[in-house]
């Protein structure tokens, strides 16, 4: 939702003692750790043909085996091909969907963890009485939802230097863990498969410059669409291309344009594919990327990104807000990168009107994609792991993470 800051910061207090209300208090931990080394477990609803779930591969494909060991905690019932390979990349998989929250806390807690990882939040198969009663040392939610958990049991919220800004913890309930480099992992995706698109076949015409915006309809709020508007009434050989997820949801998107002032003639749908490789081929339709707002396209981002697509996004308060600033920052090409309504509106139209900037920008990324931080996915993980070692040093400065005694 489009609110301030501070109101959802109320909310956030609000289910943060609900929860305590609901839950009661945390467990004990045992101050004193198995020797070992340092044991990480991942708490997710998404081992699965998901972006969370493939995010969650990168991380446990890189981690460090000789200093970390690594579990992860399945709370959602299901299998398919992406499920098998999640599963197989974690040292220890531990299904714990048909478990209470009761019988599933004891599991986790016999595993002795360092730290626990939230990756669900409020998303489907979140267990929020299992972090209620912290059966880790540490507890961190990451990034599977734009804003905060909003439970006194989680002690740290993942982020980096870009994707929060430091002065919004007050509206947050978990203190902030800047991480090195870009939160978000870039993950390799495959290359455009299945038959190719073409303009002609999407009724496009030669002239039309082609705004992808491959995005929820419920990231469009009002203030995303006024900007929208705008950019369509500046540049009239702009369409919107639009990908809903069943070919029934045309009509409502339809229809929440039109409410917005925008015709829908100037909209262009694109059908979804089967799967990644397909859905790659969109971007190959389109000039250039709309971060919606105030909750941009992560994953969107680099999907376009990846294909050399110039992504507009607007830089704002929140990490909702901030995520595209945090991609681009760290791929090195920032000219897309808006700070008020008025400059992302201008980026947008002058990438309408301006090949040269576009195929500047091309270039720009494919550069990046090929030598920046971002792309450096070992990279990534050893600061993911410096911030997981951070957080355990500032909640239990006195523990010692001990080497297993070897056996005589």
């Amino acid at each position: 939702f489009d609110v301030e800051s501070a109101e959802l910061g109320r909310f956030y207090r609000t289910y943060a003692e609900a929860a305590t209300k609901v839950y009661g208090p945390p467990r004990p931990v045992a101050a004193q750790r198995r020797p070992g080394r340092l044991r990480i477990g991942y708490l997710s609803g998404d081992v699965r043909d998901q972006v969370m779930g493939k995010m969650i591969h990168v991380w446990l494909e890189h981690h460090d085996r000789e200093r970390f060991e690594v579990f992860l905690y399945g709370t959602r019932l299901g299998s398919d091909a992406w499920a098998e390979r999640i599963r197989d990349a974690a040292e220890h998989f531990v299904p714990v969907a048909m478990l209470d929250d009761a019988a599933a806390i004891e599991r986790i807690a016999a595993d002795d963890l360092d730290l626990l990882i939230d990756c669900s939040t409020h998303t489907r198969g979140a267990r929020q009485g299992i972090l209620a009663a912290k059966p880790a040392r540490v507890q961190i939610t990451s990034i599977a939802s734009a804003g905060c958990l909003g439970m006194n049991t989680i002690d740290f919220k993942l982020t980096d230097a870009l994707a929060d800004l430091p002065q919004m913890q007050e509206h947050q309930v978990e203190p902030l863990l800047a991480m090195a480099g870009c939160v978000y992992p870039y993950r390799e995706l495959p290359a455009p498969s299945g038959a190719s698109l073409r303009r002609a076949d999407l009724g496009i015409a030669d002239e039309a410059v082609v705004i992808g915006a491959f995005v929820n309809l419920l990231k469009l709020g009002r203030r995303c669409l006024t900007l929208w508007r705008e950019i369509l009434e500046r540049v009239p050989q702009a369409l919107i291309a639009l990908s809903p997820t069943h070919a029934g949801q045309r009509e409502a998107y339809q229809r929440v344009f039109q409410a917005a002032g925008i015709d829908s003639r100037r909209l262009v749908f694109i059908p979804q594919g089967r799967n990644e490789a397909q859905n790659q081929a969109r971007y190959g339709v389109v000039d250039l990327v709309l971060d919606p707002l105030p909750f941009g396209g992560a994953n969107g981002t680099i999907e376009a990104l990846s294909m050399g697509v110039p992504v507009v996004t607007l830089c704002g308060r929140r990490h909702g807000e901030r995520v595209g600033t945090s991609i681009l920052s760290h791929l090195g090409v920032t000219g897309t990168i808006a700070h008020s309504g008025p400059e992302y509106v201008d980026i947008a139209c002058r990438l309408v009107r301006d090949g040269d900037f576009r195929e500047d920008l091309q270039r720009a990324i494919r550069a990046g994609l090929a030598r920046s931080e971002l792309t450096d996915v070992a990279r990534h993980v050893r600061n993911l792991e410096a911030a997981y070692e951070t957080a355990l040093r500032l909640k239990w400065p006195e523990l010692r993470v001990e080497p297993p005694r070897e056996s005589t």
